[in-house]
């Protein structure tokens, strides 16, 4: 952000934008808000960009009322004059978020078929993007279908399955077999109509194809009628028994401790924050000593440590029960904290910071009902 002869203002004005961005902006990974005060000669200078509207307004108001004088060139992202299709709908059943716009770039998260996204920028065949979870990442253009205001409107509106099977195949033609995509549980697509014992389906990006109609069911049906009761979770969870760990990994193709559990809670119609650290801060907080007689199924546990008196979670893991709990370390695998059975955990039990309740959380931010996301319908 310094270039040429600016330097940072370095005394209160840039205090002040920095409480602007702990109150609008308090995790990176969520919101986009960079934003500095310099000067050149005489002038002042505002220079950033933010995905935040209101946080722009905010810092533009604080230096109003300050009466500094100051030349605006801070941008508000998505720019509309460089991106006309601010939306986007993945097209690849497991689609790579990256950190940086590369594909040697650490993975960060996933994104599913079917899944809106909005579009912040466009840079040199990548898209950054934001899912609904509110998590930031960029993605190959190739895995995107780019949609207008309008386009994106009459996507959410049209009639779209929502993928049941653990893992499948979207077919060219039914019977002989040709297959034009794999898909994945979580995955939605178009359906244009039916043919014997298959939906006839269309691809985010035009592809059409057939899909088992056992295999999927109707979108609007699923998110009025899943439930995220503590033994649909649970089941749910036990299905994925055994899935390798991978690091950014939010999909039965392969998890990360919080991918895990976002995954089972997608599946049963909430949108979980992405990582361990985000999820601790949202649902019913629960200490160490409501283990195990408060804890209920579906309840997520954190472990940790705990800095200068604040707990940082680096794990997480989901009670299923009579003392166990069911994790993504190596691979999804059920452990205990309770000594004296076989699959006791002792590091856990060390780490072991607390619990978040999910169930009779309100939908909001971090746990959002998929039936009440307005990028959805």
């Amino acid at each position: 952000m310094i270039t040429g002869c600016r330097k940072p203002v370095t005394g209160y004005l840039q205090d002040e934008i920095d409480s602007i961005s702990l109150l609008y902006a308090p995790d990176k990974r969520e919101a986009v808000f960079e934003a500095g005060i310099y000067s050149k000669g005489k002038k002042m200078i505002l220079k950033g960009e933010t995905d935040l509207p209101q946080a722009r307004e905010a810092v533009i108001r604080m230096l109003d009322e300050r009466k500094i004088s100051f030349i605006d060139s801070m941008s508000l992202i998505p720019d509309y004059e460089l991106i006309d299709k601010p939306w986007g709908i993945i097209n690849v059943s497991v689609s790579i978020m990256r950190s940086f716009p590369s594909y040697s770039s650490e993975q960060v998260s996933q994104t599913l078929m079917g899944t809106p996204v909005r579009i912040l920028k466009n840079e040199k065949g990548w898209f950054f993007i934001q899912s609904p979870d509110y998590y930031l990442g960029w993605v190959d253009n190739d895995a995107i279908q780019t949609l207008s205001d309008e386009d994106f409107n009459e996507w959410k509106n049209s009639p779209r399955l929502f993928y049941l099977k653990k893992t499948g195949e979207v077919f060219g033609d039914p019977s002989s077999g040709s297959v034009i995509s794999d898909i994945v549980a979580g995955c939605i697509v178009a359906v244009t109509g039916q043919q014997g014992k298959f939906f006839r389906v269309q691809m985010p990006d035009g592809r059409e194809g057939y899909l088992p109609a056992n295999e999927a069911v109707n979108l609007d049906d699923w998110l009025d009628s899943t439930d995220p009761v503590p033994e649909n979770l649970r089941k749910t969870a036990e299905s994925l028994m055994g899935i390798p760990y991978w690091w950014g990994g939010t999909s039965v193709k392969g998890c990360d401790c919080s991918g895990f559990v976002k995954t089972v809670y997608y599946l049963n119609g909430i949108i979980l924050a992405r990582d361990a650290s985000l999820q601790y801060r949202h649902g019913i907080m629960m200490t160490a000593d409501a283990w195990p007689d408060s804890l209920i199924i579906g309840d997520l546990l954190f472990f940790g440590r705990t800095v200068d008196g604040n707990p940082r979670a680096t794990h997480v893991g989901m009670y299923i029960g009579d003392s166990e709990y069911i994790h993504c370390a190596g691979m999804v695998r059920v452990n205990s904290l309770d000594s004296a059975r076989g699959n006791f955990s002792r590091s856990r039990l060390n780490t072991f910071l607390g619990a978040r309740r999910i169930a009779g959380t309100e939908s909001g931010r971090g746990t959002q009902r998929v039936s009440e996301h307005n990028w959805y319908r």
